[in-house]
């Protein structure tokens, strides 16, 4: 009768992170006389969630599938030192006595480039060595333990496994762009939920329209990489390219709309939404959002009279948009979305500090559990993050 547990965008890397447990390491070498960032506080969330781990574990007899539901490292903001060195301290915290039959990674679109590297270590690099000539590999996996996902016997995954405390590393799991599992007679199915946003995968659903799952990763992949990993890892090249992102996300937020035909709508639910609090606002399922989700899901159903073994019912969770959700229904399926662990203008807000985790239980109505973030921690990070946009100009180099 064991529980399924998921967390999602943790950003780990990013200054903004409010699960990092080395707030120290995270601030920028041009702010690190200022005296407010020179005493960061003691981050007590990842040792929080561990208590809530051991809590679930006890109640409901252990943890069949600890998920981690993408955007878990961010490679589009953050340099690949910081990332890993946070990662393996807030894994070596999170899983202290912690043991789940599976732990599984699904990457996101910040952490997309580690799909790449696998593919490329497991179906280029390792039979280049081995004398065997490179084929054509399969772009995604299975969505299974049992139907093609990736697990420590995979010469890929090797360095994810250096991220992990040992104990768990035999049980650890790679699957992409989705993974299926069960809990008692339900079935869950983990996407991190880039699929479902038009600015990620507009290349394989307006541009040009996808035929299968596969194929929409093969016609996204490249941009995905250019802007979440290429950009990103640019030098002093991404601090300017931050910057102007963090800009155009704070104006967006700000505005609450999009300028298009449904413009008056658009103002309506703006300024009602001014008078919502920052941790209400945008935490419902909202009709595009369900709409984007239920053409993603027509690809699953696709892929169910194919090749790979998806049932027919499943509960959806997925993260991306930050905000916690559990209650709403896509096309038959229950879906969550398991909240974010950023701090910035868009989530939670300075109001009511919280995320979420997601936790399915035999028997037991499935939720999205609201899981409070320290003051002190979202207020380091929060000042951190406007202090270094401010510390570091954008020069769009404008001639005269």
């Amino acid at each position: 009768m064991s529980a399924v547990v998921a967390i999602s965008d943790l950003h780990l890397g990013e200054e903004s992170s409010s699960v990092n447990p080395l707030l120290r390491e995270v601030v920028p070498a041009i702010l690190k006389n200022r005296p407010e960032f020179q005493n960061p506080p003691f981050n007590t969330t990842p040792v929080k969630l561990n208590a809530l781990l051991h809590k679930i574990a006890r109640e409901f007899g252990g943890i069949s599938d600890l998920v981690l539901v993408g955007d878990i490292i961010d490679l589009s903001l953050a340099s690949y030192v910081n990332c890993v060195l946070q990662a393996k301290e807030f894994f070596r915290q999170l899983l202290a006595g912690v043991l789940p039959g599976a732990l599984v990674w699904v990457p996101g679109n910040h952490d997309h480039h580690i799909w790449m590297q696998v593919c490329e270590e497991e179906y280029i690099a390792a039979p280049l060595r081995e004398g065997k000539l490179p084929g054509e590999y399969p772009r995604i996996s299975g969505p299974g333990r049992d139907t093609g996902a990736l697990n420590r016997y995979n010469k890929g995954v090797q360095f994810l496994l250096g991220l992990l405390p040992i104990h768990v590393r035999e049980r650890f799991w790679l699957a992409y762009p989705n993974y299926i599992t069960t809990c008692g007679h339900e079935n869950l199915l983990f996407h991190h939920g880039h699929f479902f946003d038009r600015t990620q995968s507009w290349i394989g659903t307006s541009l040009i329209e996808a035929q299968s799952l596969s194929e929409l990763e093969v016609l996204n992949s490249a941009y995905l990489e250019f802007i979440w990993y290429g950009s990103g890892q640019s030098g002093r090249l991404s601090e300017q390219i931050e910057n102007i992102y963090e800009e155009i996300r704070w104006i967006a937020e700000r505005l609450g709309m999009v300028l298009d035909i449904s413009i008056m709508e658009s103002i309506f639910k703006w300024l009602s939404g001014l008078g919502k609090r920052g941790n209400d606002r945008g935490s419902e399922l909202e009709p595009k959002l369900a709409e984007r989700i239920k053409r993603y899901l027509q690809y699953i159903e696709r892929e169910r009279k194919s090749v790979y073994a998806y049932p027919a019912d499943f509960s959806l969770i997925f993260g991306h948009t930050h905000r916690p959700l559990a209650g709403g229904v896509v096309a038959n399926h229950p879906v969550y979305n398991t909240g974010g662990w950023t701090v910035d203008e868009r989530w939670p807000g300075a109001d009511k500090l919280h995320t979420g985790v997601f936790i399915a239980a035999p028997g037991q109505q499935f939720t999205v559990l609201p899981v409070e973030i320290d003051r002190d921690v979202y207020d380091f990070c929060y000042h951190l993050n406007h202090a270094y946009r401010e510390a570091v100009k954008v020069d769009l180099g404008m001639p005269g």
